[in-house]
């Protein structure tokens, strides 16, 4: 049935000990590009059903001159196959080992880029590709290669399109509205056709991004679509280095994480190991304090390996989840230069902050982080202080804001502040009681119990109002001597 297996096994199977040889000679380069050719000109069915098989590259070079036919005007399919061929090779020759490693490791993870997985095991071996096939196998260290080496094949065909004269005139309109929309148009210009690059390996010309099939519709979404993820990678990189900051420098992050842990929901929770999470913070808090050592990601947890005995890859996941969740709570409750998108699609590097608040009493705002922490306080209250860049934002919203929000979440930030207030063991017990009858539906009820807490108010010597008000400024005055945010 397939009466090139035998032989394309063997080439595959040559590919690591050909790429060792090409990383010291020129010939070497060449003999792998050679065997590389001829693994890729297999015939495949892209598609059951769809079209004769045919070879792979030539329909992966046919399906980029289609797509961009004047950016590649003026160069033969076969000396554009041949150039991409030998510099994918050099490329990939000048690639340290450990991150060539780091790429296999990816390749073997759960639901990464199947289609990739999907069409390499069909060209090493396609047998075992059946209709009713649910997982693929591990990739072998040979697959592997060849599955990056295709990634990067995508990548250098990309980089003869974009780099073209051609590329910038032919998509003037689409680069030019992805930079103004992106908020920092200068910055996204410079660096937009990097990103791309980055994104061409995993660009596929031969898959049909949307209903409408191929064509240039369908690369203009795709290229909106990356410079949206790749925005929200830089947001997400500088959440990481926040979160970094709260672990080094923050005496309180392992009883920040436990307070987050324990606001989770459980499936979230049962993705995060506490106890080993709280292992790397101690760990990195008490002996990894040199500065050297925390500037690097890789130093830093090869030190927390070597410190607690672990493997890199268990230190990598542990040092993620204390990232996740350190992250959650440097997003609500510290200032962050992220970018945050209004009704106009502007971008807002200066909220405002304490010195713009009309707190002339100089209070902390430190409490709003155990506010959003209390397991008492409703769940859409975080999901919504989530949205906000600091705690005097969160303090700003309590005062002013949309009616609504701010009646809301003043309600509940007032019943956390009495919450706090009757823990504390110098309240009074009657205020407490006082307080609950605010719960009591019937006035005659109301005042009945009220007369038994209160003597005075039951001989009538003060009104309730009065009372009232003496609460508020026992509660005012407790705020002020804890550094606590009051709220009237």
């Amino acid at each position: 049935m397939f009466p090139n297996t035998k032989i394309g096994d063997l080439q595959v199977k040559q590919l690591p000990e050909l790429y060792e040889a090409a990383r010291s000679s020129t010939a070497g380069q060449d003999k792998l590009a050679e065997i590389l050719k001829a693994i890729l000109d297999r015939p495949i069915e892209l598609e059951a059903g769809k079209g004769p098989r045919a070879s792979y590259l030539a329909q992966l070079a046919e399906a980029y001159y289609r797509l961009f036919p004047r950016c590649l005007a003026g160069i033969k399919q076969e000396q554009l196959i041949k150039q991409s061929l030998e510099k994918t090779v050099q490329r990939l020759t000048q690639i340290s080992l450990p991150l060539i490693e780091d790429e296999y490791a990816r390749f073997n993870r759960n639901g990464y880029n199947q289609s990739l997985k999907e069409l390499v095991i069909q060209l090493n071996r396609p047998a075992f590709l059946t209709p009713r096939l649910r997982s693929l196998p591990t990739l072998t260290e040979s697959e592997c290669f060849l599955a990056l080496f295709i990634q990067c094949l995508r990548q250098q065909l990309g980089a003869t399109v974009l780099l073209s004269s051609r590329f910038q005139v032919e998509y003037r309109g689409l680069l030019r509205s992805v930079c103004l929309s992106a908020g920092e148009p200068e910055a996204c210009q410079s660096n937009l056709e990097g990103w791309l690059w980055e994104a061409m390996k995993s660009f596929d010309p031969l898959k049909a991004f949307s209903a409408s099939g191929h064509g240039r519709p369908t690369f203009e979404a795709w290229v909106r679509t990356v410079v949206n993820n790749k925005l929200a990678d830089e947001k997400r990189k500088l959440l990481k280095r926040e979160a970094d900051e709260l672990l080094f420098y923050e005496p309180r992050a392992g009883q920040i994480f436990q307070y987050r842990h324990q606001c989770l929901p459980a499936p979230v929770k049962a993705e995060i190991d506490l106890e080993k999470c709280l292992q790397l913070i101690q760990i990195v808090q008490a002996q990894l304090t040199d500065p050297k050592v925390r500037a690097t990601t890789s130093r830093l947890r090869q030190q927390i390996s070597e410190q607690l005995d672990w493997s890199i890859h268990q230190t990598r996941d542990v040092h993620h989840q204390v990232r996740r969740i350190l992250g959650r709570y440097v997003q609500s409750t510290r200032s962050l230069n992220i970018t945050s998108v209004d009704s106009n699609q502007e971008w807002i590097d200066n909220y405002p902050d304490i010195r713009t608040l009309g707190n002339l009493t100089g209070q902390a705002l430190e409490c709003i982080a155990e506010f959003l922490n209390d397991h008492q306080t409703p769940v859409w209250v975080r999901d919504w202080s989530e949205r906000r860049r600091t705690q005097a934002e969160i303090a700003r919203e309590l005062y002013v804001s949309q009616p609504t929000i701010s009646r809301c979440l003043g309600r509940e930030f007032r019943q956390w502040l009495f919450r706090r207030f009757f823990m504390d063991n110098q309240t009074p017990e009657w205020i407490k009681r006082w307080h609950e009858t605010q719960e009591i539906q019937s006035p005659h009820q109301r005042r009945q119990v009220r007369r038994e807490i209160h003597p005075d108010y039951a001989q009538g010597r003060c009104s309730a109002k009065s009372i009232d008000a003496e609460i508020e400024a026992l509660l005012r005055d407790w705020c002020d001597r804890n550094s606590i945010y009051y709220l009237p």
